[in-house]
C-alpha cells in the first residue's frame, strides 16, 4: 500500500518547529563543547617517567606519551652534557640523547624534560624519582625500558660468554627495572590516592 501523503500545511509546521529548535540544539552543543574543553583544562597534566628514553622502544613510548599530552621525564645516561663512555652500538641517528627525546616529546604536543641518570646506580634512581615527585607534584606512569649490553656484539653460544655479559645485561635491564619500580611506587600510590583511583601503569 502507498504511504499516506502528508498535507502541505503539516510539512510547513514541521519545518517551522525544526527551525525553531535548531538554534537551541546548536547552543546546547556549543555549551557542552566549551564545558568539556574547560574540564579538560582543569585536569592536571599527567606525568610519566620513561627510562632508557634516549633511543629505541623507550624513545618511541616517550614520544607517543607526549602525543597524548603527557609531561614526560626522559631518563637515561646518554646526554649532551655528559658524553661519557657508552656500550651502545653506533646508529645512523646522530643525536641519541635524553635531551633529543625531550624535544621530540614537546614537538609531539606534550611537555618533555630530560634527566640524565645512570640507572645502574641505586642512589641515582631514588634521587630521580624523588626529584620528579617534588617538582611535578605527581607521578602517574612509569615505563622501565632501560637496558644495556656489554661492549661488542652478543654473538655465539651463551656458554662461551663471560659472566660479565650476564651482569651487564641484567644489572640494568632486570635489576634496574626492579629498582626503578621500587623507587617510583610510593609516589605513584600517593598520586593515585589523591585522585581517588589506582596507579595507571607501573
Amino acid at each position: 500500500p502507498k504511504k499516506p501523503v502528508r498535507p502541505e500545511s503539516a510539512k510547513r509546521s514541521s519545518m517551522r518547529w525544526s527551525m525553531r529548535w535548531k538554534p537551541c540544539t546548536d547552543r546546547l552543543a556549543l555549551a557542552l563543547l566549551f564545558a568539556n574543553a574547560g574540564a579538560a583544562l582543569l585536569q592536571p597534566q599527567r606525568v610519566a617517567v620513561v627510562t632508557g628514553a634516549s633511543r629505541g622502544i623507550g624513545k618511541g613510548i616517550a614520544v607517543e606519551l607526549g602525543r597524548e599530552g603527557y609531561a614526560v621525564v626522559c631518563v637515561g645516561r646518554s646526554s649532551r652534557t655528559d658524553a661519557g663512555p657508552t656500550t651502545e652500538r653506533p646508529t645512523a641517528e646522530a643525536d641519541l640523547t635524553v635531551e633529543a627525546t625531550a624535544e621530540a616529546v614537546t614537538a609531539a604536543g606534550g611537555r618533555g624534560r630530560a634527566l640524565p641518570c645512570d640507572l645502574g646506580q641505586d642512589g641515582a634512581v631514588d634521587a630521580i624519582m624523588d626529584e620528579v615527585a617534588q617538582s611535578e607534584g605527581r607521578l602517574d606512569v612509569l615505563v622501565s625500558s632501560a637496558y644495556t649490553t656489554p661492549p661488542g656484539w652478543l654473538r655465539g653460544p651463551f656458554w662461551e660468554q663471560p659472566m660479565a655479559m650476564w651482569d651487564s645485561c641484567n644489572g640494568v635491564g632486570l635489576r634496574g627495572a626492579y629498582a626503578t619500580c621500587r623507587a617510583a611506587a610510593p609516589h605513584m600510590i600517593r598520586t593515585a590516592a589523591a585522585a581517588g583511583g589506582g596507579p595507571l601503569l607501573c
